[in-house]
């Protein structure tokens, strides 16, 4: 009994895996076995305890009585109904054959309707069919009063193996007095099998109640419905069962078309476990994890693989109350942005909703996520495109400013060095004081000349005179002006090829750019007062072998060819910048020197000068560790 028990038991917790079928079947030969049994009458003679009772009715019956008492606290009313129905289908298909049989035993000229096999036959069908026609009333009746007992019981709030026990006790008497009552009606030792029957079926339901409580303890959980009444299944059978039935096909249809959905969603969708363990996945999870299918990624951790922007695991409180509102609505929805680390596709930017849901009164997590890599990325370049767009136009704004201000401040200096030849024209100046404010004066307007040429050249689109030149020349000789005698403890160091390096552009504009890098890179490393070894390096040679990447500004840089390019790179080891000066540097009147030492026009005449020739400069610089500066221009080929 025991072992009947278990193998069924076993069936029954492995439904979801190989089916109902199995267990069904299985349930359902036993059954039809056990009538068999009992109508051959097989017997067990206990003779110390004076004890005898039949097999089918004990061994085999009361598991098969348990089993329905077990489907129905597991999986309700309907799975009670739809085993019983079965077992009702298997009565009638045996009544048929077994009748159709009979016949055969008693038609004259068959083969069969003779001999002894024909009459043993013949009494073990009829005997059968009786058996059955008990056991089929009592079923049916043990249907309804099992559920019954059971759930007044669990109502009364006894424990569970008491009502497990109580409601097989009850049941029991009730399918014996019916069993009985169809099957050994007449029959003088009907009362001594019923108290001996009772006796040993009493022991056989204390123990197989043990096993039905380990086993909804351990195994299957009981279906938790506080408001169930006792009669319930009694309404929902001859009330409702049509409409279950109904309930249950629409509940397939729409698991199918749940799974439709979710296997075709282009969006990731997973169902994880309270760990965040993946327990289902759909195929465009297993193509944005970069795996062949769902089936790779079960039992994965998904949550421990998400990182934020600086690669620290991202912390996720998992939400614990009802994920819906009494109107429907998502009440505990997460929603965050992570990078998947691990697998395939390492690096990926999700988009992810995360929320609770309840299956089986165990809470799970159904998330939600979209690959926004791609958009991640065009946000970033739209972005910086702006910062591009609005730098743009502010030193557009500025040059236009500064272009109109230097015409007007060119047309002073010239009235004011026009009006000093014109005193000295006019008037023979003999003291020295007077001559040299006067000389004074003339310097500091040709320095504003100076500067108002700077704002021209920033604020000219076009240049001044264009010719073709040696670039290798143009620097020797910027580096020949340079060199001041007030700073013989600089160490300049030059790095410059033989070869000619042709290029066409304005002399002038191409040596104050040269002279004002060396210059500021002289400034940088005098403002660096911990430096006792104060270099400089003046690099000039192809671009393809300046050992750094090339970015052209407003230019795709792989539609830059470095063979095409000269490069002329100015290095020093002084104060450095950070990234934000590093961002400033070019715009006009910006600068880091002093009150007095700086214009902060000197790099914005070098980027526009720079730009009108087709080219462009990079910048890399850190603080303490000094600055390169690289100017790229074309070079012409003859």
């Amino acid at each position: 009994m025991t072992f009947i028990f278990v193998g069924l038991c076993l069936l029954h917790s492995q439904r979801k895996i190989i089916g109902n079928a199995a267990f069904y079947i299985a349930f359902g030969l036993l059954f039809v076995f056990a009538q068999f049994v009992a109508a051959a009458g097989l017997k067990i003679h206990v003779d110390w305890l004076g004890l005898n009772f039949y097999i089918g009715s004990t061994i085999m019956m009361l598991p098969c009585l348990s089993m329905i008492l077990l489907v129905y606290a597991t999986e309700g009313s309907v799975g009670a109904q739809r085993l019983i129905v079965g077992v009702i289908a298997a009565f009638g298909l045996f009544f048929y054959l077994a009748s159709l049989t009979h016949l055969q035993c008693n038609w004259l000229g068959f083969s069969i309707s003779q001999g002894v096999s024909a009459d043993s036959l013949n009494y073990l069908l009829e005997e059968t069919r009786r058996s059955m026609a008990g056991a089929t009333l009592a079923q049916i009746i043990d249907l309804f009063l099992i559920p019954v007992f059971f759930q007044r019981l669990r109502n009364a709030k006894c424990r569970l193996f008491f009502c497990v026990f109580g409601a097989l006790v009850f049941t029991l008497i009730a399918d014996s007095f019916v069993y009985l009552a169809v099957t050994y009606w007449n029959n003088p030792e009907w009362w001594l099998y019923t108290t001996n029957s009772f006796i040993i079926n009493a022991i056989a339901i204390v123990w197989l109640s043990v096993l039905i409580t380990i086993y909804m303890v351990k195994v299957e959980r009981e279906i938790e419905n506080p408001e169930r009444s006792a009669l319930d299944v009694i309404f929902a059978f001859f009330g409702g069962y049509s409409r279950a039935q109904m309930l249950e096909k629409n509940l397939r249809e729409w698991e199918g078309r749940y799974r439709m959905v979710v296997e075709n969603a282009s969006e990731m969708i997973m169902l994880l476990d309270h760990h965040g363990n993946i327990i289902d996945a759909n195929w465009a999870a297993a193509g944005i994890m970069g795996v062949n299918a769902p089936a790779a990624l079960m039992g994965n951790s998904f949550l421990e693989n998400l990182k934020d922007e600086q690669g620290k695991p991202v912390r996720v409180m998992i939400p614990r109350e009802n994920p819906f509102d009494s109107d429907g609505a998502p009440t505990n929805v997460i929603r965050f942005k992570a990078f998947l680390d691990g697998g395939a596709k390492t690096g990926t930017h999700l988009d992810i909703a995360l929320s609770t849901i309840e299956m089986e009164r165990v809470l799970m997590l159904i998330l939600l996520a979209r690959d926004i890599t791609e958009e991640s990325r065009l946000a970033r370049e739209k972005e910086k495109l702006s910062e591009q767009l609005a730098h743009s136009q502010r030193l557009e704004a500025i040059g236009q400013l500064a272009g109109g201000i230097a015409h007007d401040f060119n047309n002073h200096i010239h009235a004011v060095l026009g009006n000093l030849d014109t005193l000295r024209m006019i008037y023979e100046i003999k003291e020295e004081g007077i001559n040299k404010h006067l000389d004074r004066i003339a310097t500091i307007a040709e320095q504003a000349g100076e500067l108002t040429r700077q704002l021209l050249g920033f604020a000219r689109k076009g240049k001044y005179h264009e010719v073709e030149l040696d670039l290798r020349v143009l620097v020797e000789q910027a580096v020949e002006l340079f060199i001041p005698k007030s700073h013989k403890n600089l160490d300049l160091k030059l790095d410059i090829g033989s070869e000619n390096m042709p290029i066409r552009g304005d002399r002038v504009q191409l040596q104050q750019v040269i002279i004002n890098l060396l210059i500021n890179a002289r400034d940088a490393t005098d403002g660096n007062a911990s430096l006792t070894d104060k270099k400089l390096k003046v690099y000039l040679g192809p671009a393809i072998d300046c050992g750094i990447k090339l970015r052209p500004t407003g230019v795709d840089s792989d539609a830059i060819h470095p063979e095409n390019y000269y490069c002329l790179m100015i290095k020093d080891n002084g104060i450095g910048m950070d990234k934000a000066t590093s961002h400033r540097i070019f715009e006009p009147f910006f600068t880091t020197k002093p009150t007095g030492k700086g214009t902060g026009m000197g790099l914005a005449m070098v980027y526009g000068t720079v730009t009108n020739h087709h080219g462009w400069i990079q910048v890399k610089s850190q603080p303490g560790k000094g600055s390169s500066f690289y100017i790229f221009l074309p070079r012409i080929f003859f």
